[in-house]
């Protein structure tokens, strides 16, 4: 997980995204911002191969019941994904300076930022998964935490309502 200490919204944002412009950029605002969301996409696809493990490690073991479950997960993580990908990034003049003042998108990019970072903990969930003592358990906790996190995505349109 990176270290966004001491770093203000920006730089935290700016410390994963390849081809990183900043928001400082009039131009560059909504390119930045489906960057930042395709940085994010990308890196829960990367979980889908990471979710493979329990499932040929159950395989492995003969211990079929869990399948189903770990794969409920892939698709869930493969929805969430594309929500992300494919969310709203306001009409055509959302991004510029004029319209949103700074105090308003800086809401948006840490609604962005807290999305990055509940997926780094989702990813740290998922990794020991195939170290679980209780795969059914452990299963449904994801499943949980995968739903909240679609939600959220979900609201991302209401705090794009409330920045305009």
């Amino acid at each position: 997980m990176t270290d966004y200490t001491g770093k203000n919204i920006f730089e935290k944002i700016g410390a994963f995204i390849p081809g990183y412009k900043g928001y400082s950029e009039k131009e560059g605002r909504r390119d930045t911002d489906k960057l930042l969301r395709m940085e994010i996409a990308k890196h829960m696809d990367s979980l889908k191969s990471i979710l493979n493990k329990p499932i040929r490690q159950q395989v492995d073991e003969k211990k079929m019941e869990h399948i189903n479950e770990i794969d409920r997960i892939k698709r869930n993580v493969d929805l969430i994904a594309n929500q992300i990908r494919y969310a709203n990034y306001g009409e055509c003049g959302f991004f510029d300076v004029v319209q949103v003042d700074t105090k308003d998108l800086d809401k948006l990019y840490r609604f962005d930022l807290e999305l990055k970072e509940e997926t780094d903990k989702l990813t740290n969930i998922i990794n020991k998964l195939q170290y679980s003592e209780n795969l059914k358990k452990d299963c449904s906790s994801i499943i949980d935490v995968l739903s909240a996190l679609s939600e959220k995505i979900s609201n991302r349109d209401k705090v794009i309502m409330e920045v305009k």
